[in-house]
């Protein structure tokens, strides 16, 4: 029967879950404590994982698959990176209605925001696109302009390199009768776009962004629905999520939705306390809020570890609101990685069950609940919403 999705609170029929690398993975990391961190992070992130497919698996019987590795894990090892693991399936393709898109390029945002931190000199200001660095820097531009062409063409190696832990998953989506579409849009993937029926609403991947030219590539693309564009300046299920209709969880400094979602209840949660929080205050000392993994700031090994072979897996935690970053099961049912109040009431005023998985390294892979699934069938047909 052929996949589809139309409304992601349409009850969840197939999913994929992510996966990390196992601990023997880190066996050739030398320093014994260093190892046993992230062994222990293994370990620990695929209990969490299996935590999740015994809810979803046993008490909704949705289908579940996972990422594969290859047999030789050194594969892995590309251009002298290790390609980020499988943490987010979400990040790469997303099934509308009938159809499967993948970006067959990197994302260029994500992309720039790495080589960018690699780069960048102390005294230079953050600068959100190569653009913007390129006019406030000339005398720097040929240089880095350079370097970042280099990048690219290894950065694309790593996408090609990710995609592949999904090939039986595109097997099977094939055998179903779907038709899988590639695209140059990197922004077509489950962490930037909203299934609401006929109206698609598609996240902006910085504050600076063209809206209007998104709206108009959109357009062509997807001619039968109508087009939203939402300036979220980043992963738009980081920032608001539509849970049943007639109800949205936000973050505050989200502009409001009188005129893309009229008449719905809007819950705005804070922005990210993570800088205010005792359990990381070393964390904004040494590496800015990028990541956290529990003692790491006794271990200036693992700090330069991740610096060196993993900094493409980390983000900016610090900025991230995991309490928005739900999966939506059915009309009914919800799982996040924390319990919060505001959701947990609002959620109860529209006769909704909020599951709490808990997912303990949140705070090194930047991933919450949706972040970690991607939904590939739900029981459902294209309804009008707004």
């Amino acid at each position: 029967m052929t996949y589809s999705v139309y409304q992601h609170w349409d009850p969840l029929q197939t999913c994929l879950v992510g996966r990390t690398y196992p601990p023997e993975f880190y066996q050739w990391i030398q320093n014994s404590e260093t190892r046993n961190r992230f062994e222990l992070l293994a370990q620990e992130t695929e209990e969490d994982y299996q935590q999740l497919i015994k809810l979803l698996q046993g008490r909704f019987g949705v289908k579940i698959f996972r990422p594969e590795f290859p047999t030789d894990l050194n594969e892995l090892f590309v251009e002298g990176k290790w390609v980020q693991p499988p943490t987010a399936p979400r990040d790469y393709f997303l099934m509308i209605q009938d159809r499967f898109w993948i970006p067959r390029i990197p994302n260029a945002s994500h992309g720039w925001g790495v080589f960018y931190r690699q780069n960048k000199q102390s005294q230079w200001e953050d600068y959100v696109r190569p653009s913007d660095f390129y006019a406030a820097m000339p005398e720097h531009a040929h240089e880095i302009a350079d370097k970042f062409n280099k990048f690219n063409i290894v950065d694309q190696a790593h996408l090609d390199a990710k995609l592949g832990f999904y090939g039986h998953v595109m097997d099977d989506i094939r055998s179903q009768g779907n038709e899988i579409v590639y695209t140059d849009l990197d922004f077509i993937n489950g962490c930037f776009v909203s299934r609401i029926g006929k109206d698609l609403y598609f996240a902006t991947q910085t504050y600076h962004d063209d809206k209007q030219a998104i709206l108009q590539q959109v357009n062509q693309l997807f001619p039968t629905t109508r087009n939203h564009v939402v300036n979220s300046g980043g992963h738009g299920d980081s920032v608001y999520c539509p849970v049943t209709p007639g109800l949205i969880i936000s973050l505050n400094d989200v502009p409001t939705y009188a005129d893309t979602f009229p008449g719905w209840e809007v819950v705005y949660l804070p922005p990210s306390n993570y800088s205010h929080m005792q359990e990381f205050k070393h964390s904004m000392k040494r590496n800015k809020g990028r990541w956290f993994m529990p003692g790491f700031d006794q271990d200036d090994n693992l700090i330069n570890m991740v610096d060196h072979y993993f900094d493409a897996w980390v983000g900016q935690v610090s900025e991230t609101v995991f309490d928005v970053n739900i999966l939506i099961v059915d009309p009914k049912n919800i799982v996040v990685s924390t319990h919060n109040d505001q959701v947990e009431a609002a959620c109860a005023r529209h006769g909704i069950e909020v599951h709490v998985i808990p997912f303990r390294h949140k705070y090194f892979w930047d991933c919450g609940i949706h972040c970690i699934t991607n939904d590939l069938a739900r029981n459902g047909n294209l309804h009008n919403f707004l």
